[in-house]
Parts: C-alpha cells; structure tokens; sequence
C-alpha cells in the first residue's frame, strides 16, 4: 500500500534523475513519472501539494502530462528504493543534530568546497530536501553537516542568514541561501539565538 513518505520519495528520486539530465528524452520520462506520482496522491488520501512541498520542480512541464493516462504505465521504482536512492544521495555520516522540534534548519555543503554552506530550512524530510536540489552543476555529493531541530525554522533560518549576511559571509552568485561559514558558526549563532531568546 501507497504511504505518502513513500510516495514523497518516489517524486524526489524522480526529481533528482530530471535535475541530473541534460538529455531532453530523459527529461520528459522523470517529468512524466513526477506527473504519475501527483496523479496518484488523491487515491491514498494525499494532496498534490503534500507530494510536490518543499520542492522545486519543473511545474508547468510536469502540469502537462497530470491528464495523460499513459503516465500510468510509466515504470515504477518501489517506495522503499525510491528511499534507498534518495537517502544515498546525500552524505549524512557526518550530521550534528541539535535542537526540538518540527522543523529543521539544515546547512549542507560540498567535500570540494568545506567552506562554503547552504543553510535552508523544511518542515519535512532534510535529505529529501537536499536530493530535489541536486543539479548536472552538482560539484559532488552533497554533505549534510547539521540540523538544528526547531518549531520556528523559517524564522531561525532567516535570523542564521541575516547574522551571516551582516558578517560579509554571503556568497554572491551562489544562490540566495550560500554562505562562506561552517558548521561550528551556524551551531554558534544558534546557541547565541536560543540563549538571548531564553534570558
């Protein structure tokens, strides 16, 4: 039976196998599975938009096929690889994990560029999160080195990237959530945050 964490996944492994193509046939095949997977959503009881949430996703292309009754014999992967995959996408050995609550704060970077962070937030799952964002451009894999758990994370996030902001280290041209920071200064903000919050 269909479980929406599972289906989460099979929408993000198709993402992912979009955003590493250049090749416009393979394209079209994972927007037409990404199109399956949202079709599927009301007949387990989910949304569309609990499948696609948090991810940034070729809409309008996906959009096209949603009507197509072929997109059901598009292959499937089994929820449980489309986990596997998704999960393997991402190096977590490594993560600190701090902090409660029902979002996340995550910051992740590149073993090629150990300085530099993407600090983002979600109210779901971190690597799922990390794997839709994965590009051709991608340097290598992407490594996940802390999740501050928190039941205000898109106010935390903002108050990580204004501190970092003001202290010169936002990285222009590198997207709106690239910072030159480690783990140790997001973790430190995040101590200075909570402690003034909590006096």
């Amino acid at each position: 039976m269909a479980t929406l964490p599972g289906q989460r996944a099979q929408f993000t492994w198709a993402l992912n196998q979009y955003n590493l193509s250049e090749d416009p046939e393979t394209r079209t095949k994972f927007a037409k599975r990404m199109a399956k997977y949202i079709a599927a959503a009301p007949s387990y009881g989910a949304t569309a938009d609990q499948i696609t949430r948090d991810k940034n996703y070729p809409a309008a292309e996906v959009a096209q096929y949603l009507g197509d009754p072929s997109i059901a014999a598009e292959p499937d992967i089994s929820e449980q690889q489309a986990l596997q995959n998704v999960e393997a996408a991402v190096d977590i050995a490594n993560v600190k994990r701090i902090g409660e609550g029902e979002g996340i704060v995550y910051g992740y970077g590149y073993a090629c560029s150990p300085d530099r962070l993407k600090v983002g937030s979600t109210e779901l799952d971190t690597v799922q999160r990390i794997a839709a964002q994965i590009g051709t451009s991608t340097p290598d894999k992407p490594v996940l080195v802390v999740e501050i758990r928190t039941n205000h994370c898109r106010a935390l996030e903002r108050a990580i990237q204004a501190t970092l902001e003001s202290r010169g280290r936002k990285i222009s041209g590198g997207g709106a959530e690239w910072f030159k920071t480690s783990r140790d200064e997001v973790v430190a903000i995040y101590k200075f945050i909570t402690e003034t919050q909590d006096q």
